[in-house]
């Protein structure tokens, strides 16, 4: 595999147009240095409607600045992590960013502390900050003294390094060692585990590749599970420090939802779904004719042979025209996207595995993958587009402040277009084969990862923030006992649980982002539903969704979705998405019946 800079340049994103050179990137730190001690100096006080909507356009221009900065010193990090000089840039933004942080921390507490007649006035007056102003107001209760959150604002490297500890880890200490199988040497690495051998037909290989990437990471456990549960006990701490109830009741408050909508979620899923995955654990072994199914054979292809091979312009050509229903505006962004340098497609040393999207405001939006030139890779570019797409309507539309949706919705406008790419090959299908392959890759490419994967990492990390609410110190086995636990309460005995599943919870950075695994299946659902009115709906139906992702962080979650026609408020669309699962199930194994693919 190649370093970072060996590969072609026309694979990597345009990174230089965020911020050119270090120098550029430097002198942003101190103007953004600069904006925030006029922005103390001139806003300790705000005393009228007219004088806090100038204050909040002055720190909207702050936090615009301050995305575009982060979002550069931090994506570089995960397209190369063994790059020391992009690590310690990283590093030393996080410490200056820490101490503007807490020179504008008096803020929020300032307008939290002012006159509730002045703030409905201003919310009057300029309805564009209606939303944030509510948000001071609801989370005030929570607030400290100024000269506490002055420390606090100071303390969030700290508070953050368990994220660089789990990175460093697995990225850079983790040594894996290639190995010889039938004359052929396998590379092991993250990537070629994740990307390609997890799901390698050949069952010796596929299982022996499991069982040496797992004993890599049991090297360090004791170590990962230290940093994970330093971090869950830190928001424990500033949970009980702020004068939350519960640690639950802190996290979520910050995605802005209910405590009931989140354990709904968990609770309908694991007894509506889990039959489901049972059934199509069953396929996968009848289709290999394995004597037993593992743990190491879930993520087999239905049809490994069938899956065609698509270019980076392939792909573009099946996306540009999968998603066109959502208009000429869409495409053109779509394209742009692509023209542009916006995806990072390379493979080399030091890749973080998987795909993200970042949307800094002021830019164009960045978008990293790592393309193995498979058909099941076109959905994974259309689900980044979407979140590509959202950001650019949501810049496009709001202002710095209200450009970022909670975290509960934001997989809603990505899997919208995912499914919506696999509703348009399903339709282009020109036999049952073909048709197959697509159903097969909507269960393990989408609703797998996010309904399956996601979801028990949910449960799992429910039940650690449970024990630490609890008071409960936990260890590498506690934290294996648990996962252990959810998979087999998930799968039953339709899985055998070999060494190393109990590792699983390792392989995710989505433990550091706060109650993010389960928003996975709250964006899958709502993109479930989405999507058929993107293909099935009207020209109107289209035109309510884009006017959503052009809403951004204005509204709320819930009502985002309601917006687009979605009520999140209880459990009826999970359980039709769920039904909706199991139906493409059904008909994968009636395909598999009629094709004679059982052994």
């Amino acid at each position: 595999m190649k370093k970072r800079n060996e590969v072609d340049i026309n694979e990597t994103w345009a990174i230089e147009e965020l911020f050119e050179s270090d120098e550029v990137f430097l002198d942003g730190i101190e103007d953004l240095k600069k904006m925030s001690d006029i922005f103390v100096k001139k806003y300790k006080e705000c005393n009228a409607s007219d004088q806090i909507y100038e204050a909040l356009e002055a720190y909207s221009e702050i936090a615009a600045l301050t995305d575009r900065l982060s979002t550069f010193a931090s994506i570089t990090t995960e397209v190369d992590t063994s790059n020391s000089s992009v690590m310690k840039r990283f590093a030393n933004f996080a410490n200056e960013m820490s101490k503007i942080d807490a020179n504008l921390s008096f803020f929020e507490s300032m307008l939290a502390k002012t006159d509730k007649s002045l703030l409905e006035e201003t919310k009057t007056s300029y309805p564009e900050y209606k939303y944030y102003i509510d948000r001071v107001i609801d989370n005030s209760k929570y607030l400290l003294s100024d000269e506490t959150e002055k420390v606090l604002a100071n303390l969030i490297p700290t508070f953050d390094a368990p994220y660089k500890s789990y990175s460093d880890i697995r990225y850079a200490d983790m040594d894996f060692e290639d190995f010889e199988y039938d004359g052929e040497e396998i590379v092991l690495n993250h990537n070629t585990f994740e990307e390609f051998l997890e799901a390698d037909p050949r069952d010796d290989l596929r299982r022996e590749a499991f069982k040496r990437y797992h004993d890599v990471l049991r090297k360090y456990q004791n170590s990962d599970a230290s940093v994970y549960t330093t971090h869950v006990e830190n928001e424990k701490r500033i949970s009980d420090i702020r004068g939350y109830d519960t640690v639950f009741d802190y996290l979520l408050s910050r995605q802005d939802v209910d405590k009931e909508i989140y354990e709904n979620h968990i609770d309908t899923i694991m007894e509506e779904l889990a039959p489901h995955m049972r059934k199509y654990a069953g396929i996968i072994k009848g289709v290999y004719g394995l004597d037993e199914m593992t743990y190491a054979d879930l993520k087999l292809a239905i049809d490994p042979e069938y899956e065609p091979e698509v270019t980076i312009d392939g792909a573009r050509e099946y996306i540009i025209e999968g998603l066109s229903n959502l208009g000429e505006e869409y495409g053109q962004v779509l394209n742009r996207a692509f023209d542009e340098r916006w995806i990072d497609y390379a493979q080399n040393i030091g890749k973080r595995t998987g795909a993200f999207a970042s949307g800094p405001y002021g830019s164009h939006p960045f978008i990293m993958t790592t393309y193995n030139n498979k058909m099941s890779q076109v959905m994974t570019l259309a689900h980044e587009l979407g979140h590509a797409g959202q950001y650019y309507y949501s810049n496009s539309n709001q202002n710095a402040l209200n450009n970022d949706m909670s975290m509960y919705f934001v997989e809603a406008p990505s899997t919208a277009n995912e499914i919506t790419m696999e509703r348009f090959l399903l339709n282009k299908a020109s036999d049952d084969r073909e048709k197959l392959w697509v159903l097969a890759t909507m269960i393990s490419k989408t609703y797998y990862h996010n309904f399956v994967t996601h979801f028990i990492e949910a449960a799992f990390q429910r039940e650690v923030y449970r024990k630490v609410e609890a008071g409960e110190s936990l260890s590498a086995d506690d934290l294996n006992q648990i996962f252990t636990k959810k998979l087999e309460e998930f799968w039953g005995d339709s899985v055998k649980l070999v060494d190393g599943s109990e590792l699983t919870w390792m392989r995710q950075p989505h433990y550091y982002m706060g109650l993010y695994p389960y928003t996975y299946q709250a964006g899958l659902t709502i993109g479930t539903v989405i999507s058929d009115k993107i293909v099935n709906g009207s020209k109107k139906d289209v035109d309510t969704w884009i006017d959503v992702l052009k809403l951004g962080g204005s509204v709320g979650p819930i009502d985002l979705a309601k917006a687009a026609g979605v009520d999140m408020t209880n459990t009826k669309a999970i359980s039709e998405t769920v039904a909706f699962i199991g139906s493409l199930v059904d008909q994968i194994d009636e395909l598999c019946q009629k094709l004679g693919m059982y052994k």
